[in-house]
């Protein structure tokens, strides 16, 4: 059972059938006459694809905050296992960090599939950073994440 304080949170879903329902509600009151409530109709209708629209940009704007919160913990976490020479704890933050600039790429975009789209740069940085966790060189997977971040500050991603 969905809770009450579950309802309330935004939801881009939610909002899409909000919008989509108001979309189709002005058509329909679009081929109705005045004298039958078409007008009261197709307001109801654009209030309702506005509400769902206000919705999707709010759930959106609550994804991008919580992702880059997400995105600091994990480098966090990284920097952490360097440090302390936990592979494991290193690995982890690389993971939470990659899967939240996923997130916050869908939180800003108005793409249903958006992709961060590394630069040339970033990209080998990511590359190093993976050959590193695989070969278990924190020293390589460092460098990587060093190269990977200065890109991402850089170019964006």
């Amino acid at each position: 059972m969905v809770s009450q304080e579950e309802r309330e949170q935004p939801s881009q879903i939610t909002g899409q059938i909000y919008s989509a329902a108001g979309i189709v509600q002005q058509t329909v009151a679009s081929v109705i006459p005045s004298a039958l409530g078409g007008d009261a109709i197709l307001q109801g209708g654009k209030n309702l694809e506005q509400s769902g629209k206000l919705q999707v940009d709010e759930a959106k704007s609550k994804k991008a905050l919580e992702s880059t919160i997400d995105s600091g913990v994990g480098k966090a976490k990284s920097a952490f296992g360097y440090l302390t020479s936990d592979q494991e704890k290193q690995n982890q933050g690389n993971k939470e960090s990659e899967k939240a600039q996923w997130d916050n790429k869908q939180a800003t975009s108005d793409s249903i599939l958006a992709v961060p789209i590394p630069s040339e740069e970033g990209l080998k940085g990511k590359l190093q950073s993976v050959q590193g966790m695989i070969t278990g060189d924190q020293e390589l997977q460092k460098q990587g994440n060093v190269k990977a971040e200065k890109a991402a500050w850089k170019d964006g991603v």
